[in-house]
C-alpha cells in the first residue's frame, strides 16, 4: 500500500526572475552599451558585441523555458452554479472554451503557459490559478471546488509512477476527517488532504469490500459500505465533500482508462 499524502496550497504564478549575474537592462541591449556592473573592464567592441549575443541568447531560452507549454487534462470535484465555459489564459495567450468535466477528464490540450488561470468566459470570473512543475510535459489537473465557489487545483503528473491501472486517488474536501477499509487495506484523510491509494485484499471475483466512515465528535458515522472493482485498465479519482443541502459527507468517483504504451523499437 503507498500513502503519499499531499498537502493543497493554492498557486500563485511567479513571475520570471532573473538569473544572477546576468545584466537585463533593456537600454543596454538596445543601444549596445556595456554592462558595467558585470564587466568593470571594457572589453573589445567584438567581444563585447559577442557578451551581449550570448546572453541575448541566454535571457531568451530562459524565458521560453519558463513558459512553455504543456499538455493538461482536467477534472472537476464539482461545478458552480451557472459556471458555463471556461478558458486558459496567460498574459500572452488564451485557450478555446471548453466545459469543465466532471465524470471523466477533459481532452488533453495545450496549456497557454506554465503558469495560467481558468476563467468563464460569460461573466469573466477568476476560478483557479494553476502553476505547473517545472518538469514534465503532460499532467491532470483536479479542480477541489471550495465555500468561495472557486478551485483549489491539485496536479498530478499524468504518468505518475505511484498512480497506475488499480490505484486510487483519494482527496477529502469535506470538514471532518474521513477514514475506511478498501478490502484489507485502510486510509485516514484529515480535510484538504489527498493521498494515491493502491489497496491490497480484492476477493476472488475482483472486487474490494469498502467500508467508509465520517469522525464524528462522538463516534465514526458510516457513510457507505459497498464495494469497489479492482481493474488492470482504470484508475480511479475519488472525492469526498460536504454536500451542500444535506450537510452530510459523501463521496464520488471518477474512472479512468489507463491504455497501455506499446514498447519502444
Amino acid at each position: 500500500m503507498i500513502m503519499n499524502y499531499i498537502s493543497i496550497k493554492k498557486n500563485t504564478p511567479r513571475p520570471f526572475e532573473a538569473q544572477s549575474g546576468i545584466c537585463l537592462d533593456h537600454d543596454h541591449f538596445d543601444h549596445g552599451d556595456d554592462c558595467d556592473d558585470l564587466h568593470p573592464l571594457k572589453p573589445k567592441k567584438n567581444q563585447q558585441m559577442t557578451r551581449l549575443f550570448y546572453l541575448s541568447l541566454l535571457c531568451f531560452v530562459s524565458v521560453f523555458h519558463a513558459a512553455q507549454a504543456a499538455e493538461v487534462r482536467f477534472l472537476a470535484e464539482r461545478l458552480p452554479e451557472n459556471l458555463g465555459k471556461v478558458v486558459l489564459a496567460s498574459a500572452e495567450k488564451r485557450s478555446k472554451p471548453f466545459d469543465l468535466p466532471i465524470n471523466n477528464l477533459s481532452r488533453p490540450q495545450e496549456s497557454p503557459a506554465r503558469a495560467f488561470r481558468i476563467l468563464s468566459v460569460e461573466k469573466k470570473i477568476l476560478h483557479a490559478t494553476v502553476t505547473l512543475p517545472k518538469e514534465g510535459d503532460s499532467f491532470v489537473i483536479l479542480l477541489l471546488l471550495t465555500s468561495k465557489n472557486d478551485y483549489t487545483p491539485v496536479v498530478i503528473p499524468f504518468d505518475n509512477p505511484n498512480f497506475k491501472a488499480g490505484d486510487f486517488y483519494l482527496h477529502n474536501s469535506a470538514d471532518k476527517a474521513v477514514l475506511g477499509s478498501v478490502g484489507t487495506s485502510e486510509f485516514s484523510l484529515k480535510p484538504e488532504l489527498g493521498t494515491m491509494f493502491r489497496p491490497k485484499g480484492a476477493s476472488t471475483a475482483g472486487f474490494y469490500d469498502v467500508i467508509i466512515r465520517a469522525k464524528e465528535e462522538d463516534d465514526n458515522r458510516v457513510i457507505s459500505t459497498t464495494r469497489w472493482m479492482k481493474s488492470k485498465h482504470m484508475r480511479y479519482y475519488v472525492f469526498f465533500y460536504t454536500d451542500p443541502k444535506t450537510k452530510r459527507v459523501v463521496y464520488r468517483m471518477v474512472e479512468e482508462f489507463v491504455s497501455k504504451k506499446k514498447p519502444q523499437p
